[in-house]
C-alpha cells in the first residue's frame, strides 16, 4: 500500500510539473507559428499556392474524371476474338472489372422535417 502510495505522490507531481513546463513549451510554439503564419512574405506564398491550385482545379477535374470513366468502363469489352473465338486477354491474365458506378441517394423527406433538404 505504501508502494502504491509513493508511486501515486511521484505520478501527480511529475503531472503539475510536467503540464506547467509543457504549458509553457506549448504557447512558445504556439506563438512563433502564429508569427511565422502572419509573416507577410509567407502570406504571400500562401496566396500563390492557392492560386495556382485554383487555376489547375479545373484541368485536374477533367483528367481524374476522364481516368474514372476509363477505370470504370475497362473489362465491359465482350467482343470476341475472331481468329480464336475467344473473349478477354490472350495472355490467361484475369479480367478485372470495376465496380458499378451509380449517383447518390438523397433521403425522402419525412413528415417530422428530418432527412430534408430545405433550409426553411
Amino acid at each position: 500500500m505504501e508502494k502504491a502510495l509513493i508511486f501515486a505522490t511521484g505520478v501527480a507531481v511529475g503531472f503539475v510539473a510536467g503540464t506547467r513546463a509543457g504549458r509553457q513549451t506549448y504557447e512558445k510554439m504556439r506563438n512563433q507559428s502564429l508569427e511565422v503564419w502572419h509573416n507577410p512574405t509567407v502570406q504571400e506564398k500562401v496566396s500563390d499556392a492557392t492560386h495556382a491550385v485554383k487555376g489547375k482545379a479545373p484541368q485536374v477535374q477533367q483528367k481524374v474524371g476522364a481516368l474514372a470513366k476509363k477505370a470504370t468502363h475497362r473489362g465491359h469489352d465482350t467482343s470476341a476474338d475472331v481468329d480464336s473465338g475467344t473473349t478477354g486477354p490472350q495472355n490467361g491474365a484475369a479480367v478485372v472489372t470495376a465496380p458499378a458506378v451509380t449517383e447518390p441517394t438523397v433521403p425522402a423527406a419525412t413528415t417530422e422535417g428530418r432527412h430534408t433538404l430545405d433550409q426553411g
